[in-house]
């Protein structure tokens, strides 16, 4: 009966560990400097939205292109944001008016009009692995 208790608990782990297994790739083209650090942040609501992330990181740009593997996010509706710190202070440097002076982008190449996009043009589903093509502005 033991026996049979660990063999149905083990099982049960595999099968958790199989539904959280999905990968959201993050492909960066055409780094143009690659150098400084490519911070992302991910956001699970409007209200959070550039302000609170659910999880965030950075990775050192060493290349002209690169590919970042986001894993243990699970199942659900997403929007990122990222930049490329250049010069590293650890934040988006912006010139007059807030315009930004280092490259960012935001999920599904959203953009804004005087100011960062909305919350509902960077969201997307994420469900299964998926690669996402990111364009630095």
């Amino acid at each position: 009966m033991k026996n049979l208790i660990l063999l149905v608990l083990l099982a049960l782990q595999g099968l958790a560990s199989a539904l959280h297994a999905q990968t959201l790739t993050l492909r960066v083209n055409d780094i143009q400097k690659p150098k400084g650090q490519l911070y992302v942040a991910f956001y699970v609501s409007e209200a959070d939205f550039l302000k609170k992330p659910l999880t965030g990181f950075r990775v050192a740009v060493t290349d002209t292109m690169l590919v970042i593997p986001c894993r243990g996010l699970p199942a659900g509706e997403y929007a990122f944001s990222l930049f490329l710190d250049t010069n590293g202070n650890g934040q988006l440097d912006t010139a007059a008016f807030g315009i930004p002076t280092e490259k960012y982008a935001f999920s599904n190449d959203a953009e804004g009009v005087m100011g960062p996009p909305a919350y509902e043009k960077c969201r997307f589903r994420f469900q299964n692995d998926t690669t996402m093509v990111v364009r630095l502005r």
